[in-house]
């Protein structure tokens, strides 16, 4: 299950086919919420969302008993968007890991023993996986820091302890 952080960041640089890179037999879902959320920026005008739909991601809506949870975390949880809290719910649901960057939803599957993963950890599995090499990873972070302007901390765990 992917948020639309990680996913909008890959699509600016046109990368988000490292994601099918990485999990080849995975089946690659995306909440509905995320999917609107995508559609909205492609309204929008921001065209790196062709890259995210033209990957065939699954697109999974939540059943009448994950619609009650949902409401019911909703009220609780104001500063976590509908993608992230259906996405989550979905995610533990299925025994999934959520891939997103937003600390609050990282806190709340910690919270809900949902396993995660973000920019970093993909960035690493793609160098451990051997999907990209490491000036490779250097350019894609470079990338991402000028087209998303956000900074990737944490770079040095991308390399570390891979032999």
């Amino acid at each position: 299950m992917i948020d639309t952080d990680i996913l909008s960041m890959l699509g600016k640089i046109g990368r988000t086919d490292l994601l099918r890179k990485l999990f080849p037999k995975t089946s690659l879902v995306i909440s509905f919420e995320v999917y609107n959320e995508l559609l909205r920026a492609k309204e929008a005008g921001y065209d790196f969302v062709d890259d995210i739909l033209e990957q065939g991601f699954g697109i999974v809506c939540l059943d009448s008993e994950l619609i009650k949870e949902y409401e019911e975390k909703r009220i609780k949880l104001r500063n976590i968007h509908a993608g992230e809290l259906t996405s989550i719910l979905l995610s533990k649901r299925e025994g999934m890991a959520f891939v997103t960057n937003d600390g609050k939803a990282k806190r709340f599957c910690e919270e809900n023993g949902v396993e995660w993963l973000d920019i970093v950890d993909i960035l690493r599995l793609c160098y451990r996986k051997r999907v990209l090499d490491k000036r490779e990873i250097e350019n894609v972070i470079k990338d991402i820091e000028e087209k998303d302007r956000t900074r990737i901390t944490r770079k040095e765990e991308i390399f570390a302890d891979v032999m």
